[in-house]
């Protein structure tokens, strides 16, 4: 049997949003440790990996590894008539043929329960490869939300180009072209990380571990672009994707992006220290080269 309860139905109704742009149905993996999700879009060029990790609910409960195929479409639908505030609760018994989803108000004087049934997706096994990430930039997610609706205004591709003055966004098309730099306020790379670790474990070291962690997630949203790489490195990527995965800007005031020459580059957004939502997309190859 599965079970897994969050305490506001909006966490749901968010992810299942980012990740239905992508792709219609999806198998998600459960275990006694989490849920997960991974999936890839029809012209197998993007990549979706969403984990929530046991303690990201209310309670939950899972006594052996399961799959169960859902259509997100229709998740969607039943998610909107539940309201943002409500608890909820999905359900599968073994053997069943549906997965229940129960949700209840804050006052628990008003319960509704709705039946979605499950369907058999097959799904070509995905193992994401380990990559070398040579260049990293971590930015607001309004901004890069924000940056993705601009360059949509002047054509179909986006170039991003990484230096250490910063990250820079282009697009060009028929009415013209533009850009957007943002300057980096922190930038580092592996032979700096390697000095600036010991100050940063000092710190550490005169207080307690967690709140030193806390502090330092307090302190985050303030940082403004922060760029770590090797060397300097442009790539071009299809704007619908990244428009898609904009949608991520709702889970997080966060997001990082991670780049390697003719690799995917994957764009991360955490999920409040229980999870995160990944997308991966191969580079555009240009046609001359």
């Amino acid at each position: 049997m599965l079970e897994a309860q969050v305490q506001s139905a909006s966490l749901w109704k968010r992810l299942v949003d980012c990740i239905n742009g992508l792709v219609n149905e999806a198998n998600f993996d459960c275990n006694p440790s989490g849920l997960s999700i991974q999936a890839m879009d029809t012209s197998h060029v993007a990549l979706v990996h969403m984990l929530l990790r046991d303690d990201c609910f209310v309670k939950y409960q899972c006594e052996r590894n399961s799959i169960l195929g859902l259509n997100l479409v229709s998740l969607s639908k039943i998610l909107k008539v539940v309201e943002n505030t409500d608890g909820l609760t999905l359900r599968h018994d073994e053997d069943s043929d549906v997965v229940v989803l129960t949700s209840e108000n804050g006052e628990k004087n008003r319960k509704g329960e709705y039946q979605l049934k499950l369907l058999e997706i097959e799904a070509e096994s995905m193992g994401i490869p380990e990559m070398d990430y040579r260049s990293t930039v971590t930015l607001s997610s309004a901004d890069f939300a924000k940056i993705v609706r601009d360059m949509s205004v002047f054509g179909d591709t986006v170039t991003i180009a990484i230096s250490k003055e910063g990250v820079k966004f282009s697009s060009a098309g028929d009415i013209g072209q533009g850009y957007t730099f943002l300057q980096a306020s922190g930038v580092s790379d592996r032979s700096v990380k390697s000095e600036v670790k010991p100050e940063v474990k000092a710190e550490h070291d005169d207080d307690d571990g967690e709140p030193a962690a806390r502090r330092l997630k307090t302190e985050q949203p303030s940082i403004g672009v922060e760029v770590s790489m090797e060397e300097p490195i442009t790539l071009s990527f299809a704007l619908r994707f990244m428009s898609i995965f904009a949608k991520g800007s709702t889970l997080s005031d966060r997001v990082t992006l991670k780049f390697a020459k003719d690799s995917p580059c994957m764009v991360e957004f955490g999920i409040d220290n229980v999870g995160y939502l990944r997308y991966y997309l191969a580079p555009k190859v240009d046609d001359a080269e």
